[in-house]
């Protein structure tokens, strides 16, 4: 089965960046068929409209080593969607302790793939695609206190 997802990457400097970011974890996620992308003359902000025709990749198997990415449109049960928001809120209480962006914490894909994998040691991370090794080793001991206290069996 294909689906298709637009995204807009802005042109001006303070969102270009991370909007690039965001596609480019997208394509990392899933398994791109064709891509289109055409730029739309909009009066106050001009922007960059790109379709993309894709497989999920928790449609195939993975390999041993090969790392995952859940996407924004992935359903989520409603112990998920809790869990979510409180990871949401890590992710602000970290961004605003360290005075970023809360993109430059953790995007909102790998936050939505560390609520499905709910890593309880450090291997876990290992499974999540697009989360750099310096990102892991600032925020691992924070997250790994969240998902034990938040994921108790």
């Amino acid at each position: 089965m294909f689906y298709a997802k637009t995204l807009k990457i802005r042109l001006s400097e303070m969102f270009r960046d991370s909007d690039e970011s965001l596609l480019n974890d997208f394509l990392e996620s899933v398994i791109p068929k064709q891509i289109e992308s055409g730029l739309i003359h909009h009066p106050v902000e001009p922007f960059w409209s790109v379709l993309v025709i894709y497989t999920p990749q928790n449609d195939v198997e993975l390999a041993d080593g090969e790392r995952i990415l859940f996407d924004s449109y992935e359903p989520l049960t409603a112990e998920e969607e809790v869990l979510l928001m409180k990871l949401q809120n890590w992710r602000n209480e970290e961004a605003q302790r360290n005075s970023l962006p809360r993109h430059q914490v953790l995007h909102d894909a790998h936050l939505l793939t560390l609520v499905k994998v709910r890593p309880m040691k450090i291997e876990d991370f290992s499974k999540i695609k697009g989360i750099s090794e310096r990102k892991l080793a600032k925020y691992i001991d924070s997250l790994l206190t969240f998902f034990r206290n938040e994921c108790k069996t």
